[in-house]
């Protein structure tokens, strides 16, 4: 079996999917299957964190022309080299020129083919660019999720947001994964003495890219009306500013530290000085950075549009309606925790992570890949 995994981009300014479609095929790659990713080189030096020091094979097709089209006339012929009888397309973007690609070779090789959609046919992202997306959904995309051989979910509610737009096709629920172990044994000083680390303080936690959707204006409003009751917190957001526009309307406050997109040992050493974990996010589809929250047991304030219902069910946080009142009310609840009863929330949230190893994750996508092979060869 032989899986080619189609992405726009792998830089880590791309987002979560720069992380998850990588981690997922390491752990492919552990249960005997051969993978490649195609993607489109956009930057000189693109980095990614992932593939460092790794044996995931990636190969990248130069960009040309308009930039967001990401456009490649080397792309389809790349792939089409590496083509064998039990190649499976497995799509993981959508709406560009890489997808139309994945697509027109699924059909014309007759290879069986998986769509990942990654949250992209919620309401509020069908709305961003949605000229341009409804002009991608009349040329391809409709026909591409009509026809798949199965549309990868990472949380159940894509299905309802896919029948929303007429999609009514077969779907398969694997979340993202989490790793649970990391390299590293000590913190990163500098990073420390770039917040003025006090170990007497609680650090809250805002973690993802910088725009509207995730929410950070609610933090930075709770934090400001609570930073007089609870003198001794301050706020580490951490996140690459995808709008700038909403980025200089933020509040920058006293005490809130916006130290930009960051990874490897400077990023697990703000994981790990932290006391709480804020995602006031209108929607996500997975969340992984909840996810790695919860890897180091830090409790977590979310919303309901993330699918983690278990942070309430299991009390390893605060799962709430978006509005400024119940983010308010969740950190101030948190913040008049003991250290021991976050601490205990913490561990909790750890417990319910550790279903969600990547290898567990890994183990059902083959079981996927299988299927659809299967049904080809019943054909």
């Amino acid at each position: 079996m032989k899986i080619i995994h189609i992405i726009e981009n792998l830089d880590n300014s791309y987002g979560g999917p720069a992380k998850s479609v990588p981690l997922l095929v390491k752990y492919l790659n552990k249960l005997d299957i051969e993978n490649k990713i195609f993607t489109i080189q956009i930057f000189d030096n693109e980095k990614n964190s992932v593939l460092d020091g790794s044996d995931i094979e990636v190969l990248k097709a130069p960009i040309e022309g308009i930039r967001k089209l990401r456009y490649s006339s080397q792309l389809e012929s790349m792939i089409a080299k590496e083509i064998t009888k039990d190649t499976i397309i497995h799509v993981q973007t959508v709406w560009t020129y890489p997808t139309y690609i994945g697509y027109k070779i699924a059909k014309k090789y007759n290879l069986p083919l998986v769509v990942s959609v990654r949250g992209t046919m919620y309401e509020w992202a069908l709305n961003q660019s949605k000229y341009i997306k409804k002009f991608a959904m009349l040329l391809f995309q409709r026909d591409m999720l009509n026809n798949a051989d199965i549309i990868h979910i990472t949380e159940q509610n894509e299905k309802k947001a896919l029948e929303n737009i007429g999609i009514d096709n077969k779907t398969v629920l694997v979340p993202n994964g989490i790793e649970l172990e990391n390299d590293f044994n000590e913190l990163d000083k500098n990073i420390l003495n770039k917040i003025n680390y006090d170990n007497s303080k609680r650090y809250i936690m805002f973690l993802g890219r910088i725009v509207h959707n995730k929410g950070l204006h609610y933090l930075i409003e709770s934090y400001k009306k609570l930073k007089g009751e609870y003198q001794n917190i301050e706020v580490l957001v951490v996140g690459g500013i995808e709008d700038k526009k909403y980025f200089d309307l933020l509040e920058k406050a006293e005490g809130i530290h916006f130290l930009g997109a960051l990874d490897g040992i400077k990023k697990h050493t703000l994981l790990s000085i932290s006391s709480l974990f804020v995602l006031p996010s209108k929607s996500e589809n997975f969340g992984m950075s909840i996810a790695e929250a919860m890897s180091y047991k830090i409790p977590v304030i979310t919303t309901t549009g993330t699918p983690w219902q278990e942070i309430k069910e299991k009390d390893s946080g605060w799962w709430v309606e978006l509005n400024q009142n119940n983010i308010d009310n969740s950190i101030d609840e948190a913040l008049s925790c003991s250290d021991n009863e976050l601490k205990a929330k913490g561990e909790k949230g750890f417990d319910i992570i550790r279903n969600y190893r990547w290898d567990k994750q890994a183990t059902k996508m083959k079981q996927t890949y299988e299927e659809v092979l299967k049904k080809l060869k019943g054909k």
